[in-house]
């Protein structure tokens, strides 16, 4: 194990999946046959379709549709399989759906992405890319969050490189990314880190039973505005990781991407130099002791990182979503 990935290490957060997809499918499942066939994967992925199929069986009940709600709750195993492909970092799926196919629950103001019996892998342009930008992640020690928390990968659209990306994840689909990207693979393993990184820190603050106060808002450069601590914490773990990936990838990259890569660092080293005390007090706000240790790890990591890359603070024009 490297360095890296002894920081983040947290074996509870394996449990918490376990139990947690155990209880998922307890509640999907209306017969007493052999399991499904996606129990026979990895627990990201397992845990990743359960939440697929929970999701999609809510959807369902909701507008009433039995079909889907049937398909959901015994049948979708077997074509959820199917779709797994194994990479480098692991077995995963990886698609690519349609703006039209994308949804709006009441859960999530940002149009999502659920399995479905109609789902298709991605076509090999884009299943490519994603494994190269998946051979990048696996030279910096950002592997082991990225197999555990990027199980599925959902790419919304293609940029141009002086486009602002757009990535995010949600609670209710854990260890699924939603992503665009610019055709170039070590910004999209960027991309890959950042929300692997939303979803680890999600499953640790469930696993380990912490709330954050939601009473108390610090400054988010990121945003540009007041934020709650709980978004203010998240951000202030994705995008140091993201920093930590991009001053590693950053000798092998070249062109767009690599200007990409270099100004992420440079504004990141400035926006993190200005919350710096107040990621200090909000921390204060993280009661598990381990799981402090390893946030304030990985802050000062990544400031690190991008002193000895840039030599001093810069900033520039953004080319990220903040979270």
């Amino acid at each position: 194990m490297n360095e890296l990935a002894a920081v983040l290490n947290l074996d509870t957060i394996d449990t918490y999946r376990r139990q947690r997809t155990a209880a998922v499918m307890k509640v999907l499942r209306t017969d007493h046959a052999s399991p499904p066939a996606d129990d026979d994967e990895p627990l990201p992925l397992r845990y990743a379709l359960a939440h697929h199929r929970l999701e999609g069986a809510e959807n369902a009940a909701r507008r009433g549709d039995t079909t889907a709600l049937n398909w959901y709750r015994n049948t979708a195993g077997p074509t959820l399989a199917s779709l797994v492909r194994s990479t480098r970092l692991g077995s995963r799926i990886v698609i690519a759906p349609n703006k039209s196919e994308m949804i709006r629950g009441p859960h999530s103001d940002t149009p999502y992405y659920v399995l479905g019996p109609e789902t298709t892998s991605a076509g090999e342009p884009l299943t490519s890319l994603t494994a190269n930008a998946l051979d990048h992640i696996a030279t910096t020690g950002l592997n082991e969050l990225v197999t555990k928390h990027a199980a599925v990968i959902c790419l919304t659209g293609r940029r141009r490189p002086d486009q602002i990306l757009q990535s995010f994840a949600i609670t209710r689909l854990p260890a699924t990314v939603f992503t665009d990207h610019t055709g170039d693979p070590a910004v999209l393993g960027r991309d890959l880190v950042h929300e692997a990184a939303h979803n680890w820190l999600n499953d640790a603050l469930a696993a380990l039973e912490v709330a954050i106060p939601d009473n108390l808002r610090y400054f988010s450069p990121w945003r540009g505005t007041e934020r709650p601590a709980y978004g203010f914490l998240h951000a202030c773990f994705a995008f140091p990781l993201t920093v930590i990936y991009a001053t590693r990838i950053l000798p092998g990259t070249s062109g767009a991407g690599h200007a990409i890569l270099v100004d992420h660092i440079r504004q990141q080293q400035d926006r993190l130099s200005a919350v710096q005390d107040d990621f200090t007090r909000a921390l204060r706000l993280v009661s598990n002791r381990r799981l402090r240790e390893q946030l304030e790890a990985v802050f000062h990591d990544a400031v690190r990182a991008a002193v000895l890359s840039t030599g001093g603070p810069r900033g520039s024009a953004t080319t990220h979503s903040a979270p």
